[in-house]
């Protein structure tokens, strides 16, 4: 039972120490800095104007309000034939 318990530590402490360094390789590259700025990159200003077939049509105008004329979705996006 012990030869079996030590092999799981120590695999363990392995994982946990290449998680370690893999955090602090991407903290030094920089990847924490401007978490803000990151969070707005996920959506494009055109992903707000992509036609969306789920929505209601009230979500749909209000949408169109804001962000212009919707289009449809070319290939990929948002449903779009890939």
């Amino acid at each position: 039972m012990f030869p079996s318990s030590l092999a799981v530590v120590l695999t363990g402490l392995l994982m946990g120490g290449v998680a370690l360094a893999a955090f602090y390789w991407a903290w030094r590259r920089g990847c924490f800095r401007d978490l803000e700025a990151q969070s707005r990159i996920i959506l494009d200003d055109r992903d707000y104007r992509l036609h969306r077939p789920w929505e209601s049509p009230e979500q749909r105008l209000d949408r169109e309000l804001h962000y212009g004329t919707l289009e449809p979705p070319g290939p990929g996006e948002w449903g779009g034939a890939a």
